[in-house]
């Protein structure tokens, strides 16, 4: 295999992985709070000396932290937060996740949880529990402070700041993990979430169908490059063998 061969060969192998990252991206335009994933790609000089060829490195992701838009609902277990901070859940399998997916509903405990199982945890971290008169039947202000018709207050969503939110590892449904022996977050000082509304996905479905063709398109080209490379090293071996 010629230098060509690798040259497209590591740009297929980078373009595979962007294809399924924006597919993903497309399945997930709906999803309340994702971020969409983009790949981090370098260029690479070959290691041998004298040979001018640079080959492309698939270096990992990250999130874009863009904001979606902000959708009114009328349902007052839908949450959305004006500006930054994330919300903190309990994740169904253990620990501890982060989103701003904000489409919620009461479970028969009486736990908040989003529609993939994960519970809502409150400024303390403790997951927030209404009483079953309660039920949604709420006041969110805010500040997160939870409060009944009668003005009892039954307890506080928690709002917290994640500076280096891009390093999170996406988990579906819109929650992420903060990376390995990272501190936990800080509750925001100035949480401000609005109720009834409900933080759209920030996939532009249009672009990332665009995009999604051009990189089918450059896979494509690099595999028939890759193909015709081949066709002339056999030719030339071909050529070059012992006459018979």
């Amino acid at each position: 295999m010629g230098s060509v061969s690798y040259v497209s060969l590591s740009k297929a192998t980078a373009l595979e992985r962007s294809m399924n990252m924006t597919a993903h991206n497309l399945a997930n335009s709906s999803t309340s709070g994702y971020k969409s994933m983009k790949p981090l790609l370098e260029t690479v000089d070959s290691p041998s000396q004298g040979e001018n060829v640079s080959f492309v490195n698939d270096s990992g992701s990250y999130l874009d932290m863009s904001k979606g838009t902000l959708l009114p609902t009328g349902n007052p277990l839908d949450l959305a937060i004006a500006g930054e901070g994330w919300f903190s859940f309990q994740l169904a399998q253990g620990g501890t996740g982060y989103g701003r997916h904000g489409q919620l509903a009461v479970v028969a405990e009486g736990q908040v949880r989003t529609s993939a199982g994960h519970t809502l945890l409150d400024a303390g971290g403790g997951p927030i529990v209404l009483p079953a008169e309660a039920g949604s039947n709420v006041s969110i202000a805010s500040d997160g402070t939870i409060v009944d018709d009668g003005g009892a207050v039954l307890g506080t969503v928690g709002v917290f700041d994640i500076p280096d939110g891009a390093d999170m590892t996406p988990l579906g449904g819109g929650t992420y993990a903060l990376p390995p022996d990272t501190p936990a977050p800080e509750p925001s000082d100035i949480p401000n979430i609005m109720q009834g509304f409900v933080e759209t996905s920030n996939v532009q479905a249009v672009v990332e169908m665009t995009r999604l063709i051009d990189i089918q398109r450059a896979y494509e080209n690099a595999i028939t490059l890759m193909n015709e490379d081949d066709k002339l090293t056999r030719a030339a071996v071909e050529r070059l063998g012992p006459s018979r």
